[in-house]
């Protein structure tokens, strides 16, 4: 695991709670300027040591010790109107990230116009609109579960995009229908296990570059909400682990008199480039909120047209039922890794051997990858008071044979040793398993 820089970031955001809490935002006399804000405050166990549990990218998570990393964190909020329909918000969030601290980050940054009563325009920096809950996907006060659902929303590595978008509202009877068209970049860090010189590699920076999408949604006055959207861009990953290996290949296996040799070289570098790479990921979902049933869906792709990155899919179903002021809800997901994308030359561990450095690097990288798990949960939800929501939730995840899940290798370099050597993480990884998760969590708003 990444070391923290900030190791007591936890608990001075959970200092920060009974002040935050008790004011409902602030707003000055003349309306011009508002602030607000919200936060988690959250810990994790696991049952298991041989993997940490993290939300994807992060530096580091929690196993059968108790974490706070994967869930804790708080954002402030402001906006400014400069007139009656053109406004500034600013957004700056703290959470744990790939580097393992909780250094703030700008999470949003963006100006927005009120071009027509049915017609906004923004331009900066914004949540990234790939799911049903992406402008909230961070407020936990406002989702029914500890986390959205990581089967679905651990595919998708940004958070944010820096571009514009323009969206078109109209009414057809008692359906709102509105029409979004964003167009931007994409840019984040990603925290990778694989193991490089002893120590864990730097993490992964990921960028999606000409990026254009399209999300379609539908509110109707009976509770029900449907959304339709899709999003396709240039991918290129920049991984110091797949970059030692296509060194290596290029210094030992291209350079070989060996026609056989080179085209086993040749490969693993196909294998291990991701570079302006065509991307795409769609997705449908819905959600029902009317007499006390709580209703969420989501089915997604992810399709990557080359290199290490898998394609995937996956989708999850939530549902509860409020009893006054307290919500039980249950869910059951699932992530299918789909399609590899990339794979070594047939006879390299034949030419190679099994124990060759590079092939041990590249199976690595592509183990990556090897992400299906499927998830049953159950939790509960008391909003204890204005502002404030306690929530508990069990996860049972299952792991099939010859995957990881969304699993971070608590020892990477015992994860990089071939089974016969007495990999424990590979052992891990060739075997079925079946992971516990326990969660509790404060969210709050302000």
């Amino acid at each position: 695991m990444i070391k923290p820089k900030l190791r007591q970031a936890p608990m001075a955001i959970a200092a920060m709670v009974a002040c935050m809490s008790a004011h409902a935002g602030y707003q000055t006399p003349d309306g011009k300027f508002s602030l607000s804000g919200f936060g988690t405050v959250g810990a994790v166990a696991t049952n298991n040591n041989d993997v940490l549990f993290v939300y994807p990218g992060q530096g580091g998570g929690a196993n059968k010790n108790i974490s706070l990393n994967p869930d804790t964190k708080a954002a402030v909020q402001g906006t400014y109107k400069l007139t009656p329909t053109i406004s500034g918000t600013a957004q700056v969030m703290s959470k744990y990230d790939a580097d393992g601290q909780y250094t703030p980050n700008v999470e949003w940054a963006f100006a927005k116009w009120q071009a027509m009563p049915a017609l906004t325009l923004r331009a900066g920096r914004m949540g990234a609109p790939f799911f049903m809950v992406s402008d909230f996907r961070d407020v936990g006060y406002a989702n029914t579960a500890v986390r959205p659902n990581l089967d679905v929303y651990g595919q998708v590595p940004f958070s944010a995009f820096e571009g514009g978008d323009a969206s078109y509202q109209a009414n057809v009877g008692t359906t709102t229908i509105t029409s979004s068209l964003w167009a931007g970049r994409l840019k984040n860090n990603y925290a990778s296990a694989l193991q490089a010189n002893g120590a864990y590699s730097p993490p992964v920076e990921v960028t999606l570059k000409k990026t254009v999408g399209l999300n379609v949604v539908a509110e109707m006055d009976n509770g029900l909400t449907l959304r339709l959207g899709h999003a396709q861009g240039k991918l290129t990953s920049d991984s110091a682990a797949a970059k030692a290996v296509i060194a290596g290949a290029q210094a030992n296996l291209l350079t070989s008199a060996s026609p056989t040799v080179q085209a086993i070289g040749a490969a693993m570098i196909d294998a291990m480039t991701v570079n302006d790479t065509d991307a795409s990921f769609s997705g449908v979902g819905m959600s029902y909120d009317q007499n006390d049933i709580v209703l969420s869906a989501e089915f997604t792709k992810r399709k990557i047209k080359s290199g290490y990155i898998a394609d995937t899919k996956g989708w999850y179903l939530t549902g509860g039922y409020r009893l006054g002021s307290v919500l039980p809800y249950l869910s059951v997901s699932r992530l299918t890794t789909e399609s590899a994308n990339a794979s070594l030359h047939p006879l390299t561990t034949t030419v190679l051997g099994a124990t060759n450095a590079l092939v041990l690097g590249a199976n690595a990288v592509l183990n990556t990858q090897k992400q299906s798990q499927n998830t049953i949960g159950a939790g509960v939800r008391w909003d204890a008071g204005p502002g404030y929501a306690l929530k508990a939730q069990f996860d049972h995840v299952n792991i099939p044979a010859n995957s990881n899940g969304l699993f971070l290798m608590a020892d990477p370099v015992k994860a990089q040793l071939p089974a016969v050597a007495g990999g424990t993480n590979n052992a891990f990884l060739n075997k079925r398993k079946n992971i516990n998760v326990l969660s509790v969590s404060l969210d709050f708003v302000f």
